[in-house]
């Protein structure tokens, strides 16, 4: 991940959150299962992807991401059981923070410049 001007990762963030927010809550009664891969494996790799993309957009330490991410998983599964057909499940945010945890540790061990935003 090479480092982003400000608004470029920003704008990417914001568009895997929008896409992740639409995918998660979307009504899939319709959708035969067999066609959906594993839910929590989606879980983790959206929120993988989040973690990064958030890591990359904003210069904050990554308990902020953990925290604000973790909730919006946490959200979302409310969310579900709340205004959709689908069920909330404690296991999806399990999954969730998972994905966030995979990509703290990733992070861990690349070279912290990838990570460091261009001056806006």
């Amino acid at each position: 991940m090479l480092p982003l001007q400000k608004p470029l990762a920003v704008s990417l963030f914001s568009a895997l959150l929008a896409l992740a927010t639409y995918g998660f809550l979307k009504d899939v009664s319709g959708i035969p299962s067999s066609w959906m891969p594993n839910d929590k494996v989606m879980h983790v790799v959206v929120f993988f992807a989040l973690t990064l993309s958030f890591k990359q957009a904003f210069a904050r330490p990554f308990l902020h991401a953990f925290v604000l991410l973790a909730f919006y998983g946490a959200l979302i599964e409310v969310a579900q059981a709340t205004f959709t057909s689908r069920m909330g499940d404690p296991l999806d945010w399990l999954a969730d923070v998972a994905g966030i945890l995979l990509a703290a540790a990733l992070v861990r061990y690349l070279p912290a410049h990838w990570f460091v935003r261009a001056a806006p």
